[in-house]
């Protein structure tokens, strides 16, 4: 398969993005339908999370779309409960914390309707909503806009975290029709931000579910490197630092040593 330049890949628009997350938000349904007993407490790899808080911190997500002063109430929150610790991060198990304890059965109607009342949110929110600029503190000079991550990230965050609880109730991960060109979006993502860094240009075959072939850096590839998609997202952010990467030994390494947010 040609390798396709993450560079030349252009952004989602607005409508592909809004059937990604349709079609995440309709497999979470059917996994929280699914989930039973003990299995909600079941550890993830997500910290100190377990299920349960995993779908509380999702919640969390939607109701900081819907409602304007959640986002900067959890954050002034996160500063006092969490000190030390990344905003985003501490702002993310403000969310989870908010939620925990909460019945199965509420954690399944508040998910339905938060994210039902979010989708038209952001189908709606004007263009000078959808610029406002957020700067991520611990990447100097990084920003992300309220467009982005609405179309972008929160997608990619309910599509890596569904792989948590699958991962922690030892079921078989679906990724999903879109799969493909979620982690599309997420190798653009690589260049488009300073996570490359300074790495040498290499030919990443990513194998299995959402697959292809790119080719990350400018100029010409030092080798080609292999790697499981999906296994590649959980190491891109962070879940796991000890990929399976095969190939051409400077390839493979710059390849396994990348992160980025998620």
């Amino acid at each position: 398969m040609e390798a396709v330049a993450a560079a030349d890949i252009s952004r989602a628009d607005r409508p592909r993005c809004a059937e990604h997350r349709a079609a995440e938000l309709q497999a979470w349904r059917e996994l929280l339908a699914s989930i039973e007993g003990d299995d909600w407490h079941r550890r993830t790899v997500c910290d100190a999370w377990d299920v349960a808080d995993i779908a509380g911190h999702l919640i969390g997500q939607a109701e900081d779309v819907n409602l304007p002063w959640s986002f900067p109430r959890r954050l002034r929150k996160a500063k006092r409960v969490y000190p030390g610790t990344p905003k985003f991060d501490a702002h993310m198990m403000v969310q989870a914390d908010e939620h925990r304890g909460t019945p199965p059965a509420e954690l399944r109607l508040a998910f339905d309707r938060s994210w039902a009342k979010a989708t038209r949110k952001i189908r709606t929110n004007p263009a000078l909503l959808r610029r406002i600029s957020m700067s991520v503190d611990e990447i100097p000079g990084f920003s992300l806009d309220l467009g982005y991550i609405q179309d972008i990230l929160l997608a990619r965050d309910l599509w890596m975290h569904r792989d948590d609880v699958c991962q922690a109730l030892d079921r078989p991960f679906d990724a999903g029709p879109y799969a493909g060109e979620l982690i599309a979006q997420v190798m653009r993502d690589v260049l488009d931000g300073p996570f490359w860094g300074d790495r040498p240009a290499v030919e990443l075959e990513l194998t299995g579910q959402g697959g292809g072939t790119y080719r990350l850096g400018r100029g010409e590839p030092v080798g080609h490197a292999q790697v499981d998609a999906v296994a590649y997202m959980r190491t891109l952010s962070g879940r796991d630092d000890d990929p399976v990467v095969t190939g051409d030994p400077a390839a493979a390494e710059a390849v396994a040593g990348c992160r980025m947010p998620f």
